[in-house]
Parts: structure tokens; C-alpha cells; sequence
């Protein structure tokens, strides 16, 4: 078992490293020129027209928003990180512990919120006119598996909670 336990946590390393590397792929190529624009509109902006209604506050939330994604994406990372310390768990021969049911919830927690919040920074995104938006095809596209995996991480942590159960009402009967 151990083995089969060093061969996961390589290559849940490998994939932890991917997705790091591909985020900072993505904000290396964001541009952040639009922030220096802004910091410019001060000067040259007509005082007597309101702020929420100007171009450079629609520039200023598409940047807010970008930046909120890729937050959310380091904070999905994050959720795969806790692949590890189940690992660790597991190979510790923990199987049923409190640790790994806390860490499937998490899991789970993470992966819906992470689907949500998205899906609303991107129907805020398209509604400023920044990028196409089209609920269905965003559902179809990345997030499909990650609602039923988040439900699927909530089943587990409520069969490990049943099974630990178990396991300690068998080792009274002995």
C-alpha cells in the first residue's frame, strides 16, 4: 500500500505543481497596464460625472473581478493541497480519521464554492461587456465535475464518518 500511496502523492504533486505554474502563466500574461490607466484617469477625469457610470470604473472591475479569479483559482489549489495530508493519513494506516473526514469536507467545500463564485465573477465580467458569457456552455465547459466532485467529497467524508464509527463499535466488541 505504501507504494501505491508514494505513486499518488507524486503525482498529486505533479498536478499541484501544473496548476500552479499555469496561474502564473495567466497573471504573468494579464494586462496590467489598465491599472496604470487608472491611476492616470485622476488627472484627466471630469469631476462632474459620476464615477460608477464612467469608462474607467467599468476598466477598474474588469480588473477587480480578473484579479478575484485568479484568487479564486490559487484558493482551488489550495483545495487540491489537501490530497496530501489524506495521503499522509492513509499511509500513516489513519484511514477513518477525523483528519480525512475533515479534509473531504473541505475538499468538497472548496470545489462548490469555487464553481459558484466563478460563475458569477463571470457573468459579471460579461455583463460589463469584458468577455462573452453563456451560462450554459460555462456549466458544460470546466465546472462540470466540479459540483458532483464537491458532492461526491461530502458523501465520502460521510461514509469515513459512518465507517470510523464502525471501526470503534468493533473494537469495543473484542
Amino acid at each position: 500500500m505504501k507504494d501505491n500511496t508514494n505513486i499518488l502523492t507524486i503525482m498529486t504533486w505533479v498536478i499541484l505543481l501544473s496548476l500552479a505554474s499555469i496561474l502564473l502563466n495567466d497573471i504573468r500574461e494579464f494586462d496590467f497596464n489598465q491599472f496604470k490607466e487608472f491611476q492616470s484617469w485622476a488627472k484627466f477625469a471630469d469631476k462632474n460625472e459620476s464615477w460608477f457610470t464612467s469608462k474607467n470604473a467599468i476598466q477598474w472591475s474588469y480588473y477587480v473581478i480578473s484579479a478575484g479569479l485568479f484568487i479564486w483559482r490559487g484558493y482551488l489549489i489550495y483545495g487540491f493541497s489537501y490530497f496530501l495530508s489524506i495521503l499522509k493519513e492513509i499511509e500513516n494506516g489513519d484511514y477513518f480519521s477525523n483528519n480525512n473526514i475533515k479534509y473531504f469536507k473541505k475538499i468538497g467545500n472548496i470545489f462548490i464554492w469555487y464553481t459558484i463564485s466563478v460563475l458569477v465573477l463571470r457573468f459579471l465580467l460579461a455583463s460589463i461587456g469584458k468577455s462573452s458569457f453563456n451560462f450554459f456552455n460555462e456549466l458544460k465547459a470546466e465546472f462540470t465535475f466540479l459540483i458532483p466532485a464537491g458532492l461526491a467529497f461530502y458523501i465520502l467524508a460521510e461514509i469515513f464518518k459512518q465507517a470510523k464509527k464502525t471501526q470503534e463499535e468493533n473494537d469495543l466488541t473484542i
